[in-house]
This record gives structure tokens, C-alpha cells and sequence, in this order.
């Protein structure tokens, strides 16, 4: 009896929770149809809120704009855009125009806009006592855009660094020689080596020490007058008398042993060190011998190749050259 008393609470117990479950899934489901209908609309959107944006970006580099102050009109041909904004350009030239009140100067300046991300940062110059007042007033909107300016060259910085190793040891001056450099119009660092003639060897010798530089791939301009600059072709057969009449080299002059690699005979010439007037820096030659046995310039005489200033010798022969 005990036992089937037992089964039928169990019984009622059980009963009592399916319907309880029933009652609450019957409540709840409206709810939860909601709940999904809503989730699902909001999935969508966000679906194709991405899609357009790809859409809208692609093909488009992301720009940054922020000029001080805030309140500054920023054009790109002729078209206003927000400034203190991120827009999505399409690669191109641009003329940018930022300007603001006539007590502020206007700034212009034609851009490019490439695939990679561009900042746009600067700030507008006081014309008077008025705007010079305006600028105090919004020192901060200045110092903002003040800040960005300074970590954007920061990593500009880093980066041609990056690219360019040896313009983390540049520029070097001192009282022997001066080793710097300027950009060309491809943006590409072009390093002048000046300095007293006989000094030259110690300024090439450092370079040498640069260290993660390959030296043969920069473009490396002399100051120097160099004094192999004239060449006189020669019939002569003998290798050193061939180079002493082609560059009409004096007495005074001494020809390194001559080397030869790949085809091309190279050898190192210098004054004499006894000569005080002398021109101490070493200048390495190259010549190859031609089918019947005569002797060619390859190249004008240099301190040090690269494939600049040796633009038809491989760069693997002119670092055996250079280590002369």
C-alpha cells in the first residue's frame, strides 16, 4: 500500500510539472517569436550595413582630416568635406583647401592620394592681433592637431627608416667629411658624401661600417671633382698602360694589382702618399677586355659603385669591387 501511495504522488508530481512547463511555454512563446523576429531583422541589417559599406569602400583609401581649429572649412577639389572626419577617397590628385576667417591664413596644397592610408593634419596660421587672440582662445584644438602632426612624422620617420637603413646613421658631420642626404622627386633618399679630397678614403671606410646598409643599392653622389672624369680610348694591349693613358694619370698616381671577376678587370688607383698636395682617396677602376684584345671603360672611376653610378655592372660584382 505504502508503495502505491508513493507511485501515484509520483504520478501527480510528474503531471504537475508537465503542466507547469506548458503554461510557461505557452507564455513564453509569443515572446520569443518576437525576440527572434526582432534578432533576425537586426542580423539583417547589419548584413547589409556591411555589405554597403564594402561596397562604398572598395576601391577607396581611408582618409583622415583634422585641421585646428575645428571650426576650419576643409575642401578637396572644390567639394567641402567634415573636417575632424574619416572619409573614403578615391586614389587620385586633389587640390586641398582649408581655410576658416580673414584674420586666419588660407592653406592650399595639391595631393595625391594613394592606396594606403592618408592623413590630412595641419593647422592655420594668425595674419593679425585678431587671429593671433582666436588661436589663444582655441590653444587646445591647436595642441590636438599639434600632437597628431608630431606622431605622424614620427612614423613617417620610422618607416623611410625602415626602408631606407641608412638614414638611422644620417646625417654625419664632422671636421674630416659630411655624409647627408636629400629627397629626390621620387621621394628617394640621395646621399652626398663632401669632403676635403684626401680625407675621402675615411668618409667611404665609415660608410662601410654601416651596419644592415647595402651600400650598392644607394644612390651615392660624390662632391668631390673627380679626377677620372676624362677618358681617351687607347689601343694599348697592356691592362695598367692602358688605364694610365685613358685617364692620363701623372707619375704620382699608383695602380693597384689588378683583379679580375666575372669578365671585368678592376683595380684601385691612388696618388702617392709622399706627394703633399696629393689627392689621397683611392678610385676604383673597371675595364674588360674586348675580342681583340683591346681595353674598354666599363664605367666611370668611383671611391665606391652602386648601381647608380654603375648602372651595367651586376650589384653582385660591384660588392666584390667595392671590397677591393
Amino acid at each position: 500500500m505504502a508503495k502505491k501511495k508513493t507511485e501515484k504522488k509520483s504520478v501527480k508530481k510528474t503531471t504537475a510539472i508537465k503542466d507547469a512547463a506548458k503554461n510557461l511555454t505557452e507564455q513564453a512563446s509569443p515572446r520569443s517569436k518576437a525576440f527572434f523576429i526582432i534578432a533576425a531583422l537586426a542580423f539583417s541589417v547589419v548584413i547589409i550595413y556591411s555589405i554597403s559599406t564594402l561596397i562604398y569602400r572598395n576601391g577607396k583609401t581611408k582618409t583622415i582630416i583634422q585641421y585646428a581649429p575645428n571650426a576650419a572649412i576643409v575642401t578637396l577639389n572644390d567639394t567641402r568635406v567634415t573636417n575632424g572626419s574619416t572619409q573614403w577617397l578615391i586614389p587620385g590628385k586633389y587640390h586641398l583647401k582649408v581655410e576658416y576667417n580673414e584674420h586666419l591664413e588660407i592653406y592650399e596644397e595639391d595631393i595625391e592620394i594613394t592606396n594606403e592610408q592618408a592623413e590630412l593634419y595641419g593647422t592655420l596660421s594668425a595674419i593679425d592681433d585678431e587671429g593671433r587672440e582666436y588661436i589663444n582662445q582655441h590653444s587646445q584644438e591647436y595642441a590636438k592637431v599639434e600632437g597628431l602632426v608630431g606622431s605622424l612624422l614620427d612614423r613617417r620617420g620610422k618607416k623611410i627608416k625602415d626602408q631606407y637603413p641608412i638614414l638611422n646613421y644620417l646625417p654625419m658631420n664632422n671636421s674630416l667629411y659630411s655624409i647627408s642626404y636629400q629627397y629626390d622627386n621620387n621621394k628617394k633618399p640621395v646621399i652626398y658624401v663632401k669632403s676635403d679630397p684626401k680625407y675621402l678614403d675615411v668618409a667611404v671606410a665609415k660608410m662601410k661600417l654601416f651596419e644592415n646598409v647595402e651600400l650598392e643599392s644607394e644612390n651615392i653622389v660624390f662632391l668631390n671633382k673627380n679626377p677620372f672624369e676624362k677618358y681617351e680610348p687607347n689601343p694599348i694591349a697592356d691592362a695598367k698602360k692602358f688605364i694610365r693613358a685613358a685617364y692620363q694619370l701623372p707619375n704620382n698616381y699608383v695602380i693597384s694589382d689588378l683583379k679580375e671577376t666575372s669578365g671585368y678587370t678592376y683595380t684601385s688607383v691612388y696618388i702617392d702618399g709622399h706627394d703633399k698636395n696629393a689627392n689621397y682617396a683611392h678610385y676604383l677602376v673597371v675595364i674588360r677586355k674586348n675580342e681583340d684584345g683591346s681595353w674598354e671603360q666599363v664605367t666611370t672611376p668611383q671611391p665606391l659603385f652602386t648601381t647608380y653610378n654603375a648602372p651595367n655592372i651586376d650589384k653582385k660584382i660591384l660588392k666584390i669591387i667595392n671590397s677591393y
